[in-house]
């Protein structure tokens, strides 16, 4: 081989090799493009973010904004009031909780705190689950409170200023993160004993109306005896 012809072929090997380093580099460059656009696209935390925002207290105050507005008339004890919506009285049946009765300890504090919390307030808003064995229904009181520019649920305030039990045998109509909430709600109102909690053993409503109930059918099982004596 020539002198010449050596030359030609280190020169081309040489050219060959920076071609080959040029394409590698090039190479490498696309690979960063492609993972740089790969960042820019949607990652699963902004995904659950979007998720979250569903049940944001902003739209949770506007699902209660829809809810139908009602003129509070009478409230009979802590837990059932007069209505007026729908150019109708109607009578409803507070959801998933139970007040002291009147008479029974603490039913006269119930009664008030229900006034103080929707007695003659303009917002309130009334969310309905049915009808009740006595014909009442049943409903979700919403207030909004404007110090706060929100809604507050009136059922789940009257469990938590400790004027209530929560009825768990008739709340599973409701979501469970809101039974969950109740029950929540309470034990933190009977830890602190807060409201009925302080008495030293409170009475649960449905045990008073049975007491009650069987201390009259006593009665008039004796006054059906001494009767049937004369």
């Amino acid at each position: 081989m020539s002198h010449q012809a050596l030359i030609l072929l280190i020169i081309g090997g040489v050219i060959l090799f920076f071609i080959s380093l040029i394409s590698s580099v090039e190479q490498k460059k696309k690979q960063r493009k492609a993972r740089h656009f790969s960042d820019k696209s949607p990652k699963p935390a902004n995904i659950h973010k979007k998720e979250r925002k569903v049940h944001s207290p902003r739209n949770y105050d506007s699902y209660i904004e829809t809810l139908p507005t009602v003129k509070v008339g009478q409230i009979i004890d802590g837990d059932t009031v007069d209505v007026h919506y729908n150019a109708t009285k109607t009578r409803i049946r507070l959801s998933a909780i139970d007040c002291p009765e009147d008479g029974q300890e603490w039913g006269d504090m119930a009664t008030y705190g229900l006034i103080k919390l929707i007695g003659g307030k303009k917002h309130v808003k009334l969310q309905t689950h049915g009808v009740d064995k006595y014909g009442r229904t049943v409903g979700t009181f919403y207030v909004y409170v404007p110090e706060k520019k929100e809604w507050m649920n009136v059922n789940e305030r009257m469990v938590t200023l400790g004027h209530a039990w929560v009825m768990r045998a008739y709340y599973k109509h409701l979501p469970i993160q809101q039974q969950k909430r109740l029950d929540k709600l309470e034990l933190w109102a009977k830890t602190k004993k807060i409201g009925l909690w302080k008495q030293p053993n409170p009475l649960p409503p449905w045990l008073w109306r049975q007491s009650k109930s069987n201390s009259q059918e006593c009665s008039l099982a004796n006054l059906s005896s001494h009767t049937s004596a004369f």
